[in-house]
C-alpha cells in the first residue's frame, strides 16, 4: 500500500491533541494509520482507535472518511461492524451531528475506510466520537474542518488546463493503467469542461497511488462510462514523465491540473456539470450508488 506522503510533503500529526497546522492536508491515512497507531500504543488503552482519512475536510463538505485501527496497528472494518458517529465542535461541545457509517472497500475483501455524511457547519476543530456494533470501547479523533477548502470548491469553476490526449501523446505515457479504456484520454480537460456537457474528472496514479485506493477507483469510475452516455469521463494522471529516466513521483513531477485543482493527496474525483461548475467532489473511495446518484444513473 507504498508508504507515501501527502503531494504537498506535510507532516502527519501525532498522538494527542494535534496543532491546527499539523493536522491540514494529510495524505489518505492509510500511510498514517500505521505511524498513528504504532505512535500512541502506549498510551491509548484497550480501545479502537478512529484515525481521520479526509485530506482537505471544509465548512459546507459531508463526506467524513475515517479508518478504524486496533492499538497494535491492525486494521478494523467490515460490512458487518457497524459504526455510528458523533460530531462536536471542540468550541461548542453542547452542539453535535449524529450520523451513521457506511464501511467501502477500497480493496475488496482486504482492506477500507468508513464514510459518513456529516454537513460540517463551522470551521475549526471537530471531535468524532464513534460507537461500534461490536460493543468494544474507542478513542475519539479530532479533525480540522477549515473555512474554504484547498481543493476547489462546490460551485467554482474547474481550472481549464489542458492535459495529453492520445491525438499528441503515446498511450503509455499518459496513464499507469494497466487495462485503460481509450475514451478516457480522447479529450483535454479544458476541451471537456467547454463543451455543455457534464463530466466526470477523476485524478488516479495506479502505479505511484500511496493509498492504493487509485486503481479501485478507476476501475469503479471505467464501469459507469457506457451507464452514462451524456457525461465525458476523463482521467488524469498525478504524475508527469513517469516513463522518464530518473523519474520520481515527487513535488516536482506533478501534473499541472493536480496543482491547478489544489490537490492534497490521491485519488480524487469531481462531478463537473454542463457551466463547467464543480458540484461534487469526493476524495479517496466512493460509496455504494454513491456517483450514480449523483449522475442520475438508475
Amino acid at each position: 500500500m507504498g508508504t507515501g506522503k501527502p503531494l504537498n510533503g506535510d507532516v502527519p500529526y501525532s498522538c494527542g491533541t494535534p496543532t491546527v497546522p499539523a493536522m491540514k492536508r494529510l495524505s489518505l491515512l492509510l500511510v498514517a494509520t500505521a505511524l498513528v497507531a504504532s505512535a500512541c500504543a502506549g498510551n491509548a488503552g484497550e480501545t479502537l482507535v478512529g484515525i481521520r482519512a479526509s485530506t482537505d475536510p471544509a465548512v459546507g463538505d459531508s463526506r467524513l472518511l475515517f479508518a478504524v485501527n486496533e492499538i497494535d496497528g491492525t486494521r478494523r472494518g467490515s460490512p458487518e461492524e457497524m459504526v455510528s458517529v458523533v460530531a462536536s465542535p471542540l468550541d461548542d461541545p453542547n452542539r453535535s451531528i449524529e450520523a451513521d457509517a457506511v464501511f467501502t472497500w477500497i480493496v475488496a475483501d482486504s482492506v477500507g475506510l468508513y464514510l459518513a455524511d456529516v454537513p460540517f457547519d463551522s470551521a475549526g476543530l471537530w471531535q468524532i466520537d464513534f460507537t461500534m456494533s461490536t460493543g468494544e470501547d474507542t478513542e475519539p479523533f479530532l479533525i480540522d474542518i477549515q473555512a474554504e477548502p484547498a481543493t476547489v470548491a462546490i460551485g467554482e469553476p474547474a481550472p481549464l488546463i489542458a492535459t495529453p490526449t492520445l491525438s499528441d501523446t503515446a498511450l503509455e505515457d499518459i496513464t499507469t493503467d494497466a487495462d485503460p479504456v481509450l475514451s478516457l484520454y480522447e479529450l483535454s480537460l479544458d476541451q471537456v469542461l467547454q463543451n455543455g456537457r457534464k463530466s466526470v474528472v477523476l485524478f488516479a496514479t495506479p502505479a505511484f497511488c500511496t493509498s492504493a485506493a487509485c486503481g479501485p477507483l478507476l476501475n469503479q469510475t471505467k464501469e459507469l462510462i457506457d451507464r452514462a452516455p451524456d457525461v465525458d469521463f476523463v482521467h488524469i494522471e498525478v504524475y508527469e514523465g513517469f516513463n522518464e529516466v530518473g523519474f520520481a513521483p515527487d513535488g516536482e513531477h506533478l501534473a499541472p491540473s493536480v496543482v491547478a485543482f489544489g490537490l492534497p493527496s490521491e485519488p480524487w474525483l469531481f462531478v463537473v456539470d454542463e457551466q463547467g461548475l464543480v458540484v461534487a467532489r469526493l476524495e479517496g473511495v466512493i460509496g455504494e450508488g454513491e456517483l450514480e446518484a449523483l449522475l442520475g444513473i438508475g
